[in-house]
């Protein structure tokens, strides 16, 4: 499928759920995908839109860039997929990873950081210190997401037995419903799950995180045929700087009600 083809089948197919796509033009679109689930506090679900401070730094970039951008939600490995192949131009919300880098270009200020932990049922918590003290046990993650290196190789060595859901609530409904032995991801977006079903007094999470904090990206495919794209991503990287100089960041988390640790993390430099 050609770029121009790819872009219009998923403009028709999610224009609904997108508040600003009638305002691209076609020869200066830059179409980006993100992950089709609700991740609060970074992006979710308003009257069949999505909004959030993830969704307003990407339009403020794309302001302060001069381009246009359509936003398309997208199941992660296929949006990954569509990246490596160039019919559509980028992501955000996305870890930068020796195989992404191959087809794809970060920028250099990160979007978020991230911290990995797992969550299991009140009362049934297990000491965790390194990878292997969750061999054997049953544990959910997001399809298509990373971990940790060592998680992932476990994983496929099958020393990890996991349950893949494509999202983190069918996940929070696994753990409940004792399908699974614990929650491999994101601390803030499965909080904020717990608090939206009302079930954060029946989970706790362990201690010891998987990782350290993890640097989240907005990215561009190396194979996106948008006009002059090394100075349009050099227009995003300077437009990610002076964001972070004019405390927009802060501003854009304030607006959500959040602090700005929670949403962007306090290592942005």
């Amino acid at each position: 499928m050609g770029k121009i083809k790819a872009a219009c089948f998923v403009g028709i197919l999610f224009f609904s759920t997108i508040p600003f796509a009638d305002s691209v033009h076609a020869d200066q679109l830059l179409v980006m995908a993100f992950n089709d689930t609700t991740s609060k506090p970074w992006k979710w679900k308003d009257n069949g839109k999505y909004i959030g401070p993830f969704i307003d730094v990407i339009q403020e970039v794309a302001d302060r860039s001069g381009i246009k951008v359509m936003l398309v939600p997208l199941p992660w490995k296929r949006a990954l997929k569509m990246i490596e192949e160039g019919t559509i131009d980028g992501s955000f919300g996305g870890y930068k990873t020796p195989e992404r880098e191959a087809f794809a270009v970060f920028l250099d200020t990160p979007l978020s950081w991230a911290v990995l932990s797992i969550f299991v049922r009140k009362g049934e918590e297990f000491s965790f210190q390194k990878i292997e003290d969750l061999y054997g046990k049953r544990i959910g993650i997001v399809r298509g997401y990373t971990t940790s290196e060592e998680f992932d190789h476990a994983m496929k060595e099958g020393m990890i037995p996991v349950s893949e859901s494509g999202n983190y609530g069918s996940l929070v409904k696994m753990l409940d419903g004792k399908r699974i032995e614990a929650i491999a991801g994101v601390t803030s977006t499965l909080q904020a799950h717990f608090a939206d079903m009302n079930l954060t007094e029946r989970f706790v999470r362990l201690p010891h995180p998987i990782t350290a904090p993890k640097p989240i990206y907005i990215c561009v495919s190396k194979k996106s045929k948008i006009f002059n794209r090394e100075k349009t991503i050099a227009k995003m990287n300077q437009a990610m700087k002076d964001m972070e100089q004019e405390n927009v960041f802060e501003k854009i988390s304030q607006k959500y009600g959040y602090n700005k640790c929670i949403i962007f993390g306090c290592i942005l430099k």
